[in-house]
């Protein structure tokens, strides 16, 4: 119910003491009463039964970001770190959107349709993530590289389009002719290496590229063939799984109901908060008195952060909205006309309410003068008595959160960033096993466990800024903590798409796995200080390693252009895994020494 039945009381009150006392509470409670259940029973009629094709078009989002990825990739301007932020998002909110396929109530039998799609989802992120590391192509490949590239992102945005509008789709576009003429140039650069007329170095990366490009095209068409099914049935029903029973919990009852609880301190704040400023508009007389304790309601929060953020958006849209609603109440005089506007602000309001708080509050403001407007026409003042009420609540919440018991997320700030690091950490353990031993479990729980501790750490640390006197010097320390393991998770999930048997080659793997777990997880600086350079030794290592097969396959370029011999598979395979690995070390180095 959250604030409803406190948000009902005080529009009760607040009509009992503006008007005639007789019955007037009765009248307002039966009024809210009977309104509310109008509302739950229209809302239960008129919302549209679910149906998979609400899981489709959250299904579709990754593959459209992933595309956009690769226009940007072919334009020149495809990033590297961080660039993924898009892909990640989308991908989470289609695998939590999905979730209603499964369990009780769910339907298994479109579950495992979709859950493949959602597994060629990420790979293709990944893909793509990947491809825009390797920087760009060379001169002599470029315009074949564009071309594979942008048909490769149209191929990405035809899934979309196939998932989020099934009867509108058109035919896949062609790309494997594109691929063709990629790889006919890159074969030409190879025999021009041979004969001296081209660095090795860009061959290396040329045929790196070209096989990146050649997985996302395997990956685009098993997408696009693992749609059809799902798309077919985008009109079936799907039944919400019942939500777990709880049953009622005495001892945690009485936990919950402690000054050691935040939840209990933050109810005590709201409660003395609110009776304040109860007090103070009733003893004063102010008009309309009620919504400065309405705004308390929708501004506080257990966090200060939040709370300024809150206040910001509900003073603001109510200054927008409120002088707006004026406008409209001086100079729009037909009932007629102003229902319109009603019908039309509301939809916005609603539209636009997921996106941003402020959103709601600047059509929730005139939807309620211009109502209040239909019974009493001409009744400016009433906006601007909006306006001060709301800006007297919105500092009261302020006020309140700073005195009574303040929640500070600066103090939080260290355990969410040492979390976030610790489960990169475990990320990066479990993609190292996996790359070495097939039989070993995917990765795909503990992404998803660093990528939501990272979320959570980064929105600490925006609001700790927020913070009243905040150290920003340790802010500053704080951000690279928390700014470098985006990247860092980014190469790990690039590292996943490149296992290969072939890495057991690799030396002093096993090595690098060690320090660049203790670098990222020893409890003493000196600890992580004496892992960090190990990991670079190692690193030395395994870079020799790479250096040695490129001397070996450039020997064997003369004899052995195109065979596919034991030094040509193992570039192909380990020459991504060991730049992956130089970039995670990188990234492991910049996280200890910040942390010192």
């Amino acid at each position: 119910m959250g604030t409803m039945p406190a948000t009902a009381l005080l529009a009760g009150a607040g009509q009992a003491a503006s008007g005639p006392s007789d019955g007037t509470v009765l009248r307002a409670a039966l009024l809210v009463l009977v309104v509310g259940l109008w509302y739950a029973a229209a809302t239960g009629l008129l919302t549209p039964a679910p149906r998979l094709r609400s899981v489709l078009t959250a299904a579709a989002v990754p593959y459209r970001e992933a595309g956009r990825r690769l226009v940007r990739i072919a334009a020149g301007s495809g990033r590297g770190d961080g660039d993924r932020t898009s892909v990640v998002p989308a991908l989470r909110r289609a695998q939590q959107t999905a979730l209603a396929l499964h369990g009780p109530g769910g339907d298994e039998g479109l579950a495992a349709q979709v859950d493949p799609l959602l597994r060629q989802a990420a790979l293709s992120g990944d893909l793509t993530a990947a491809l825009a590391r390797t920087g760009p192509p060379p001169p002599t490949v470029r315009r074949q590289f564009t071309t594979a590239t942008q048909a490769l992102a149209d191929h990405l945005s035809h899934t979309a389009r196939r998932l989020a509008a099934p009867g509108h789709a058109t035919a896949p576009p062609d790309t494997a002719r594109a691929l063709k003429e990629l790889g006919l140039a890159c074969d030409a650069m190879r025999s021009r290496t041979a004969l001296g007329q081209e660095p090795y170095a860009m061959l290396a990366g040329a045929a790196r590229q070209r096989r990146l490009l050649d997985r996302i095209h395997t990956a685009a068409l098993t997408a696009h063939r693992q749609a059809a099914a799902p798309a077919a049935a985008a009109s079936t029903r799907i039944h919400q799984a019942p939500p777990p029973k709880i049953g009622f919990d005495a001892a945690r009852l009485r936990a919950a109901m402690t000054l050691g609880s935040r939840s209990y301190r933050h109810a005590l704040r709201v409660t003395a908060v609110c009776a304040a400023v109860f007090i103070l508009v009733t003893a004063t007389g102010l008009p309309h008195g009620e919504w400065a304790t309405l705004a308390v309601l929708r501004v506080l929060r257990p966090q200060y952060g939040t709370t300024l953020e809150r206040a910001g958006q509900r003073i603001t849209g109510n200054l927008i909205g409120g002088t707006c609603a004026a406008l409209l109440i001086a100079g729009v005089k037909d009932p007629t006309v102003l229902a319109v506007l009603l019908f039309a602000i509301i939809s916005a309001g609603f539209t636009l309410r997921p996106v941003n708080y402020a959103f709601w509050v600047v059509f929730g403001t005139p939807l309620v003068l211009l109502i209040g407007d239909v019974a009493h026409p001409g009744d400016r003042a009433s906006a601007l008595e909006r306006i001060a009420m709301t800006v007297l609540g919105s500092a009261a919440a302020l006020l309140g959160g700073y005195l009574l018991w303040p929640s500070w997320d600066h103090d939080r700030l260290t355990s969410h960033t040492t979390r976030a690091t610790h489960a990169a950490a475990t990320y990066l353990d479990a993609a190292l096993e996996s790359l070495t031993n097939p039989e070993a479990p995917a990765a795909d729980h503990a992404r998803r466990t660093a990528e939501d501790a990272l979320a959570k750490a980064r929105t600490t640390w925006h609001h700790a800024g927020r913070k009243p006197g905040h150290d920003a010097e340790a802010l500053a320390v704080a951000s690279v903590t928390i700014t470098t393991p985006a990247p860092l998770i980014e190469h790990i999930g690039a590292l996943t798409v490149h296992t290969t048997p072939r890495a057991t080659l690799i030396p002093d793997l096993a090595d690098y796995r060690t320090h660049a777990r203790e670098a990222l997880t020893a409890p003493q600086p000196d600890e992580r200080d004496a892992h960090t350079p190990a990991l670079t030794d190692a690193l030395d290592d395994v870079c020799l390693y790479l250096t040695q097969l490129h001397a070996q396959r450039l020997d064997e370029l003369t004899t052995h252009q195109n065979d596919d011999t034991p030094t040509r598979g193992a570039l192909r395979d380990n020459e991504p895994v060991i730049g992956l690995l130089t970039d995670i070390a990188a990234c492991i180095t910049r996280i200890t020494r910040s942390v010192r």
